[in-house]
C-alpha cells in the first residue's frame, strides 16, 4: 500500500508543480485580454494602452509608451500632427480601439505589463469588478523584449508613483543597463570590459 501512496503523492505533487508553471506565464500581448480596448488616458504624456481583469488571475495594464519623443508626442491632443489632428470628439478617439491599435508600431514602443496578481487583491463588489489592493500588494512590471516578457522590477502597489510614466523610463535604464552588464560579464565577452 505505502509504493501506491507514495506514487499517489509524487503525481499529486508533479501536478501541482505543471499547473504553477502553466500559469505563472501570461502572455498579456494576447488578443483575449485585449477585449476592453486601446484607449489613450487622459494624462499629461498620453500613450496608447488596454486592461484588463480576471477573479482569477488579477489585474493587469499593457502601455505603449514611445521610444523616441516623437512617437511619444504623436498621442499629444496639442499636436497637430498626430492621432487627434482631425478629432471632432477627442473623448470619443481616445476610445477608439481600432484605430488605435491600427497606428501602433510594435518596434516603435517600450511594451509594459504593470501586473497586481489576484492574491493581492480585495474585490469590493459592482458591475464593473471594483477592487481593492491588499496591505502590502506588489505591482510586478514587465518588459517586451525580443517576443519576451522580462520581468523589470517591482513595486509596493501603495507607493507606485501618480504619474508612473516618470518612472518606467528608470525601470526600462535600469534593466537595460543589468542586460548589457551581464552581457559584458559572460565568459566569453571579459576581454571587452
Amino acid at each position: 500500500m505505502k509504493p501506491f501512496f507514495l506514487l499517489i503523492l509524487i503525481l499529486f505533487f508533479y501536478g501541482c508543480k505543471g499547473q504553477k508553471e502553466k500559469n505563472d506565464y501570461i502572455n498579456f500581448l494576447d488578443t483575449k485580454y485585449q477585449s476592453t480596448g486601446f484607449f489613450i488616458p487622459d494624462i499629461s504624456n498620453p500613450y496608447p494602452t488596454y486592461t484588463y481583469s480576471d477573479k482569477k488571475m488579477g489585474v493587469f495594464s499593457v502601455d505603449f509608451i514611445g521610444k523616441s519623443n516623437e512617437t511619444q508626442y504623436f498621442w499629444s491632443p496639442n499636436n497637430s500632427k498626430g492621432f487627434f489632428s482631425k478629432s471632432t470628439n477627442p473623448e470619443n478617439d481616445a476610445q477608439n480601439s481600432k484605430a488605435i491599435k491600427n497606428l501602433i508600431k510594435e518596434n516603435d514602443y517600450y511594451v509594459v505589463a504593470s501586473y497586481l496578481p489576484s492574491e493581492f487583491i480585495t474585490y469590493t463588489g459592482g458591475e464593473d469588478g471594483e477592487f481593492e489592493p491588499k496591505q502590502n500588494a506588489k505591482t510586478t512590471f514587465y518588459l517586451y523584449e525580443k517576443n519576451k516578457w522580462k520581468q523589470i522590477g517591482e513595486i509596493e502597489t501603495s507607493k507606485i508613483p501618480e504619474n508612473i510614466l516618470l518612472s518606467k523610463p528608470t525601470l526600462f535604464r535600469n534593466f537595460k543597463l543589468k542586460l548589457i552588464k551581464d552581457e559584458l560579464l559572460t565568459p566569453n565577452n571579459k576581454a571587452k570590459i
